[in-house]
């Protein structure tokens, strides 16, 4: 099969989109699914999720973000290049269903995880309301496709550069503020995907109120197919993969503290190993590893 990048787009530094030829995928993805690509034979394969797709021409559309060699390496690919190999559809499904009133919110490359969860709720009948959250304008990734997707859409800049100043939490506690007030339909379900900080916050606000809220998780894979582990998440309690059992939450069930330590933990490993080598490199890795370990509860 011939994998081939048949369009290009710089989003901001170190964001791009990439449409490439995968019919067997563009048929069958859906929303809260991903793939795994590697750009070149013996090269590292790195998760994408699969935000849109074309099942009429077999286009499936992923967002790079720069951050480590191997999406570098596949931000660099001109068009027309075929990728060595593309699999998937993998993860289970974002669960979704006629609720009502719902929000997607979301911030960074999180946005491309949730825009094809909001197109499914929409579809369905639900009344979307979007909020997208980014350091600057320029960062708020597929801005018009959520207006599209979204019944109203909220943007939150860091820097105000873009209608609301502040944080994507900030605008959905004002959201949230306005329930109860006469006239207003409730609130039946929150979806969030982006940093863990935010999806945190998310769910705190919504559980004393029992709001049902899913999150969709951004962790470290491997292998992506459940054997390496790498994805660990604990929710409800017992261990899961993300890789296979999500990954897409019960967010009030999620153990958020665990899901910071090893998320710092690989973004710590991923500063090391993309500098240069070291006089002493084992000596900073056993330092990560022992950090990972400890703060990791066992099952």
């Amino acid at each position: 099969m011939d994998y081939k990048i048949v369009n290009k787009q710089i989003f901001a530094d170190r964001f791009k989109r990439l449409d490439i030829h995968c019919p067997q995928v563009a048929r069958k993805a859906k929303a809260g699914q991903f793939v795994k690509i590697c750009p070149a034979e013996g090269e590292v394969s790195i998760p994408l999720t699969v935000f849109e797709t074309d099942p009429q021409r077999g286009i499936i559309s992923l967002i790079v973000h720069e951050t480590d060699p191997a999406a570098q390496r596949l931000g660099l690919m001109p068009i027309n290049e075929p990728v060595y190999s593309v699999l998937g559809p993998l993860g289970v499904p974002t669960p979704v269903e006629r609720k009502g009133v719902v929000v997607c919110i979301a911030t960074g490359v999180g946005i491309g995880r949730i825009l094809p969860v909001a197109r499914a709720l929409k579809q369905l009948g639900n009344k979307v309301i979007g909020i997208i959250g980014a350091r600057t304008k320029r960062e708020l990734l597929l801005e018009a496709q959520m207006r599209i997707a979204c019944h109203k859409i909220f943007a939150a800049t860091d820097d105000g550069s873009h209608e609301h100043r502040g944080l994507a939490t900030d605008v959905f506690r004002r959201l949230l503020g306005e329930q109860g007030q006469q006239g207003q339909p409730p609130l039946r379900g929150v979806y969030a995907a982006g940093s863990v900080e935010m999806m945190e916050t998310v769910c705190e606000l919504t559980r004393p109120l029992e709001i049902e809220t899913y999150v969709v998780l951004d962790t470290a894979m491997v292998d992506c197919l459940g054997l390496c582990g790498a994805c660990r998440v604990v929710v409800a309690g017992r261990t899961v993969q993300a890789c296979v059992d999500g990954p897409t939450f019960d967010g009030h069930k999620v153990d958020f503290n665990d899901l910071k330590i090893r998320v710092n933990a690989f973004k710590e490993k991923d500063r090391w190993g993309n500098q240069q080598l070291a006089s002493s490199p084992k000596g900073n890795e056993s330092g990560i590893l022992t950090k990972f370990l400890a703060g990791y509860p066992k099952s």
